[in-house]
């Protein structure tokens, strides 16, 4: 044993030199004059060592929004101002020249007015819940460094409800009770997206969107019906009433964009987006002093229209 460690050792230094000098340069393959080197950092299509680029930052949304609706003979409208915080990122693929974006937004201040058949005029709004969360997938192959093109395709979850008032209705059990709105609406988004850059510290990025497919449902607390006389029965409204459409419509987006460093980008711009399409509304009507009999009604909205748009801040950090 002893004497095969001397041979052991000299082998294993032997087999250590090609490896030694290999280690210092590329590794290449046998074939003559034609020799190929170490892979290469770089991956995809991208010329860069790293083709991954992220962005997270905070969003500032100052929006003006209005809805309006017709059922049952009766009009209910609103206009609002809204103050929205807004999460959001992005991260960009330039390997493939694709990319993935998402915001999250919620609004902390609600004001404005609003109309529907249990009142007389306008009233004040203060407060309700508009909030939103969506998604994008991208593509911007066409182009060169400071002037790109492509296509989007997206999802959008929306809840806009600033505060219509609640109406009231009879139980079953013949006592009252009243809900706010909270009306939810699924959208799919397909749109061309654009974006220039003014050498390494300015950027423009505009997008527009068809809404091809929306689905619109939830509880319309503000819908009023007052006492009716069906039959010889008179009936008053018993549960409230709730909404169910499928809408369609626009998106849009523009932000300008200043990068005072690397890694900070301070943007402005704006940001819109209108539904409209066909609904129904329905609702229980129980007879009066017997709350119990109750009879089902539905009937078709017209005139559905929703509308939200504003000016957008922003500010976001890039690694």
């Amino acid at each position: 044993m002893a004497r095969l460690l001397p041979v052991f050792a000299a082998t294993l230094a032997l087999v250590s030199l090609p490896v030694s000098a290999l280690g210092a340069e590329n590794i290449y393959d046998y074939g003559g004059d034609d020799l190929r080197g170490s892979y290469p950092e770089e991956w995809g299509f991208s010329d860069e060592p790293d083709p991954l680029e992220f962005e997270i930052g905070l969003r500032y949304w100052y929006s003006l929004g209005s809805s309006q609706l017709t059922a049952f003979g009766g009009n209910y409208s609103s206009t609002d101002t809204s103050q929205t915080v807004e999460l959001h990122f992005r991260i960009d693929d330039n390997s493939t020249a694709s990319y993935v974006k998402g915001q999250v937004g919620y609004a902390a201040i609600i004001e404005g007015t609003y109309s529907t058949p249990e009142f007389v005029g306008d009233q004040t709004m203060s407060g309700g819940n508009i909030g939103y969360a969506g998604a994008d997938f991208g593509m911007m192959p066409w182009g060169n460094e400071t002037f790109k093109v492509g296509g989007f395709a997206g999802y959008q979850f929306l809840s806009d409800n600033p505060d219509m008032g609640r109406a009231n209705y009879t139980t079953s059990g013949g006592g009252g009770a009243s809900q706010v709105n909270a009306v939810e609406t699924h959208m799919l988004k397909l749109g061309a997206v654009a974006r220039m850059e003014f050498g390494d510290m300015v950027d423009l990025t505009a997008e527009a969107a068809a809404i091809p497919f929306a689905k619109m449902d939830g509880t319309y607390g503000a819908f009023f019906q007052p006492n009716f006389i069906a039959g010889a029965t008179l009936y008053e409204q018993g549960s409230p009433g709730t909404i169910s459409g499928m809408l369609y419509g626009a998106s849009g987006e523009v932000m300008l964009g200043f990068s005072p460093t690397d890694n900070l980008t301070v943007r402005v711009g704006g940001r819109g987006w209108y539904l409209t399409g066909d609904a129904t509304m329905q609702y229980r009507a129980r007879e009066v002093g017997t709350p119990s009999n109750a009879v089902d009604y539905i009937g078709d909205i017209s005139g559905l229209e929703f509308f939200r748009y504003g000016a957008l801040a922003e500010i976001t950090g890039t690694f």
